[in-house]
This record gives structure tokens, sequence and C-alpha cells, in this order.
């Protein structure tokens, strides 16, 4: 087995992400059943695993920890750390902590009953009542054993195999100071998800087990990593092209529609202004009006996300200037609204240098879509845990429709499920740029209730 040590963690580039932004992957993304992790420390890689454990116990499943290089008092704290009542959890039978090796080795390298093991495993979760086993394992295990890697990756490719079929979810750890380069490759074979750098990622060189097996793998492997290579470059060029032409319709809609409504905006206030038409005349002639300014303000908002999208700087910012902001926009643009603003803890939220503009749109959204004369919002300010701020914005209602925020937290408009408008779209793209979240809680009351979630950095 190839294992080199690297130098240090200079090749490693550095990154903005943190375990908070792996939680949040976690409940967003449709995970496979057979992930890896490839971590430099040992820091990471517990911070990584426990959190993985905590979101399956959360989910309602049994989670296994199979330990290696950690002892069990190391994983205990770390898990305790992301949340976890080990000792009620360990009582209940929700969290079992054991050796790798006397799983996997007890009789000898088997992999036929290291599957059977695992399947039982599962079998048992659900008689007793488990939604299936999360399953985090440290791979260092295979240092113990005499047979090559090739060997253990057959495993692994074997599980691979029989794992959609069954209702686990498995974390292999691989610790990059201890698999060289060959390893780490010929491990990225056997797994379609992977956790790198604190994110999910979708793996372009998966092999599929059937592949995988074939007698000539290794040319067969080594083909497809160039077809896999060779298919990004196709959906880059793709994406290209793609935005090419998203650049000239928002052109045509910013420019050519905008100069066009503005014409027609001319028309419609002559028209409005004629003595001659009654009442029922003049209030047509408003909705007209409305909907004009409506539709310009919408492509004045096109313009901005295609202006600024792109255009990002996640830093350290004082919370209160965020809020502040936003508040004193919200007072200029809409001024018989009234804000409250709930205390604000002198703190700062890792943001994105156009959250104010998140903000304000999350206020103007519910200033414009209530009934109360004048209209009324509320602004609350709170710290659920030590490193989330959490804001929630409030308004007496009607609630924000069902179909507008299964479009918006989907993120992608179908035809069923569209939203009205790019105000919603706007908060979250700049809240996800800051790496926070944007949800809608179900308060059961007829209530407009939006929720930001950030990092808290101080």
């Amino acid at each position: 087995m190839d294992q080199s040590v690297r130098d240090g963690d200079s090749e490693f580039p550095e990154t903005t992400r943190t375990v908070a932004d792996f939680r949040a992957d976690l409940g967003r993304t449709d995970l496979a059943r057979h992930l890896a992790l490839f971590y430099r420390s040992q820091d990471t890689q517990l911070q990584v695993a426990a959190a993985f454990v905590d979101h399956g116990l959360q989910t309602g499943h049994r989670c296994l920890y199979l330990a290696d290089v950690n002892d069990l008092d190391r994983i205990e704290t770390a898990l305790r750390a992301a949340g976890v009542d080990v000792d009620a959890r360990v009582a209940a039978g929700d969290l079992v902590l054991r050796d790798a090796a006397d799983v996997y080795l007890d009789t000898g390298f088997d992999p036929e009953g290291m599957i059977e093991t695992l399947t039982e495993g599962c079998e048992g979760c659900v008689e007793d009542g488990y939604d299936g086993l999360w399953v985090a394992g440290e791979n260092s295990w295979c240092f113990h054993t005499n047979v090559s890697f090739d060997h253990i990756l057959d495993f692994e490719a074997t599980f691979d195999a029989v794992a959609p079929e069954l209702p686990v979810t498995a974390l292999c750890q691989y610790d990059l100071s201890q698999f060289g380069e060959r390893s780490t490759a010929k491990a990225l074979w056997t797994h379609r998800q992977i956790v790198y750098r604190n994110a999910i990622c979708e793996n372009p060189f998966y092999v599929p087990p059937e592949e995988y097996r074939t007698e000539d793998d290794r040319h067969r492997n080594a083909r497809l990593m160039l077809e896999q290579a060779y298919s990004l470059t196709e959906a880059r060029r793709e994406v290209d092209r793609r935005e090419q032409r998203l650049n000239v319709v928002n052109r045509v809609l910013r420019h050519n529609i905008r100069n066009d409504l503005n014409v027609v905006r001319g028309v419609l206030e002559n028209l409005r202004g004629n003595e001659a038409i009654d009442a029922a005349e003049r209030a047509e002639l408003d909705a007209a009006l409305g909907s004009v300014d409506a539709v310009v303000a919408m492509a004045e908002k096109a313009r901005y996300v295609q202006r600024t999208i792109r255009d990002t700087a996640v830093e350290r910012t004082p919370l209160a200037t965020l809020i502040e902001r936003a508040v004193d926009d919200v007072a200029d643009a809409y001024p018989d609204g009234e804000v409250s603003v709930s205390e604000v803890p002198d703190c700062s939220v890792l943001a994105d240098q156009r959250l104010d503009r998140a903000l304000f749109e999350a206020l103007a959204n519910a200033i414009v879509y209530q009934h109360e004369e004048p209209p009324v919002v509320a602004l609350d300010v709170s710290t659920p845990s030590a490193d989330v701020v959490r804001i929630d914005v409030r308004d007496p209602g009607p609630s924000i429709p069902v179909a507008e925020r299964e479009a918006v937290l989907g993120g992608e408009e179908t035809a069923l499920e569209h939203g009205s408008g790019l105000g919603l779209w706007l908060v979250k793209w700049f809240v996800e740029n800051a790496h926070g979240t944007l949800s809608f809680p179900d308060t059961g009351q007829s209530e407009g209730h939006l929720r930001i979630d950030l990092q808290r950095v101080g």
C-alpha cells in the first residue's frame, strides 16, 4: 500500500468553509449510501465525523462509530462538542461505539463476513424501529492487515454494490497523511460522493461496481477517468454558452423592455389625466400602471443580480451594521412601514458584502405582501448556539405561499412551483453566499415568517 506522507499542509489551499457548512450540506444534499471523508488533521476528522453522527441521530437512525486511530474517550468528547448526549444515546441503543478491528478483523480479513455483519446490523436497526444505520468508520484499520490495498478496495466495491439495497449510509474516513497519492486515487474510484474541505462533493472519478470488477479494470478505469474529464470540459463549455445567451436575454430585459414599458407608462398616465374617464376606468388605469411599475422594478432587480451576484466578498461584518443599513433603506423606500427590531447582540457574522440587501428584500417582502395599515414587521435577532446568529422576520400575514417557498428552497422553478418575483431569490443567493441558510418556519399561525441563520465569528 502506498503510505507516503504529505510534507505539511502547504499543498492544500485554504478554505473558508467550516463544519457548519458541512452540517448545512447534510441537510440539503441527497446523500449517497457510501461516502468517503478525506482529511488532513484529526481535529477536522473528528468534527466532521461527529457532525455526521449527530445528523444521523437527529434523523432517526442508529449510528455506529468504528474507531481505530482515535480512542473512544476522544471520540466521545468530539460527539459531545457536536451536541450529542453520548451517555443517553448509548444507553438507549441509538449510538454504538466499537473498535474497527474487532468488527472487520476479528476472524481475519473476510470481506463476505464483513458485508454480512453490516447487513445484519441494518436489519436489526429496522427491527428496533430506526430508519436505518449510519456508520462512520476510520479506515486506518486496513493498515493492520497483511493484504494489499487493492483487496481492501475490492471490499469497498462490494459494499458499494450492496449499499443501495440496504438502509445504510456509511462514511469511510481516509487520513491523507497515511494514504498516499496512489491509494487516495484508488479510493476515489469506489465512492460516488466525497467529503473534502468541509464540502460534500459529487465525485467525477467514481467507478460503478460493475465497471470496477471487470478483468481489465485498470485500463477501463483509466479510460473512464479520461471520459469524465472530457465530460467536465464539455459541461464547462455548455455553461459558457448558456451564460452568453443569458447575457443577451438580460440585456434585452433590462434595456429594451424597460424602455418600451416607460413608453407604455407615459401613455397610461396621459389617459389617466383625461377628465372624460370615469372612476372605474381610472381604477383600471391605476392597476395597469401598478403592473408596469412592478415589471420595471423586476427588470431593475434582474440587472442588479447580473451585475453583482458574482462579485462577492465574504468577510467578518458587525451584525448591528448590517441590520441598521437594511432598516434605514426600508424606511426610505417604504416610509409608511413600521419595523421593530429586537436587541441586537454585539457580535460579528460571516457576511457577503451585500447581505444588507438580502435583509432589505426580506423586510420589503413582509411590508408589500400584507394587509395591515400601516404595514408592520418585526425583526428578531437571537443566538440559538454559540456559532449561529438567527434573524427572524415576521409580519401579520398572509404567509408566503407554499409554491413560492418550495421554489426558492428547492433552487429551481417548475411549471407548478414558481415564485412571484426576484426578492426572495436575492435573499437566498446573498445568504448562501455568506454560508448561511434561509428557511420558512411553519409555526401553524397565519403569519409571514422568514428565517436567516448566519455564522457567528465573534
